[in-house]
């Protein structure tokens, strides 16, 4: 009788299991390592002015792109506040990103901005009780980045 003896031993998959089981335990690690890779994406989009999507910002108002005093071709980016004050926070089991500067909520989904003494805005040299800031999505991740994001998990895991 003709056989074939097959041997698996065992103790490879368990050892590569308890090396997943520590990895799932020890979040702090892959959270900073996702933090650092979220700040290199938002890095880029500010490069790229361009939502998490891939869709280009909408371009700034001629009369405000006249009146910058600097940075007049860059969207999002006077003094380059918004992209500096990007932060992770790892709260336990869960990553905080974003910014603590309040404006950055008006520019992710757009708004009206009212002065707060009813006095009207100066705007291109004329008098406005109000201006429309449009939503110019900075913040968020795209489908690759996602992916990316993915991988960083397979590798804090030894998968990758």
């Amino acid at each position: 009788m003709t056989g074939v003896n097959i041997e698996f031993n065992i103790q490879d998959a368990l050892d590569a299991m308890l090396h997943i089981e520590v990895a799932i335990d020890d979040v702090t690690g892959l959270f900073e390592h996702m933090g650092e890779v979220l700040l290199d994406i938002h890095e880029a989009r500010f490069n790229a002015q361009e939502s998490p999507d891939g869709i280009p910002w909408q371009t700034l108002s001629p009369w405000y792109q006249e009146s910058k005093p600097k940075q007049k071709d860059k969207i999002l980016t006077l003094d380059g506040t918004l992209r500096s004050t990007l932060r992770y926070q790892i709260n336990g089991n869960t990553l905080l990103f974003g910014t603590n500067v309040v404006y950055g909520a008006i520019h992710q989904f757009g708004g009206v901005i009212k002065p707060c003494n009813k006095q009207a805005l100066n705007v291109g040299g004329q008098a406005v009780k109000q201006i429309v800031i449009p939503a110019r999505p900075w913040l968020g991740v795209s489908a690759q980045d996602k992916l990316l994001l993915v991988d960083v998990v397979r590798e804090h895991l030894g998968l990758a």
